[in-house]
């Protein structure tokens, strides 16, 4: 399955990345909850190397050439965060409306609604930006 993130008003293009197939049954909480938590393994990972000297390799200088953007490694430690709260933040913010959610370009609208996918499917992140001045 492909997950793309896209942040309306930003120039900044899709961001995709495949992820593995759940195998349970699929709601939009599920999946939400799932990458939810791959994230926040992510970033403990990340905070794990903070201060280390990182070199990059060919693979990702080339990758961030095509999204326009080099990134390496923070040079001071973030917060910490849980699995937990974070999974409750983000369907927060999905049940006040600061993002949609798409699977194969059908919008999905209930945190409970099954969701089917297939290997080839794609879920669609798009966040929300508030009118400046309104």
């Amino acid at each position: 399955m492909i997950v793309e993130t896209k942040v309306i008003g930003r120039r900044t293009p899709f961001e995709r990345r495949p992820i593995e197939l759940p195998d349970e049954p699929h709601t939009l909480r599920s999946l939400l909850t799932r990458l939810v938590h791959q994230e926040v393994q992510a970033y403990q990972e990340r905070q794990a190397s903070v201060g280390l000297l990182r070199v990059l390799t060919q693979c990702e200088l080339q990758d961030a050439a095509v999204t326009g953007r080099v990134s390496v490694a923070p040079q001071e430690r973030s917060g910490s965060v849980t699995p937990e709260e974070a999974t409750r933040t983000a369907l927060t913010a999905f049940g006040d409306g600061l993002y949609y959610v798409f699977v194969d370009e059908r919008q999905i609208t209930e945190l409970d609604e099954p969701v089917t996918l297939r290997p080839d499917s794609t879920l669609l992140l798009l966040r929300l930006t508030a009118l400046a001045g309104g």
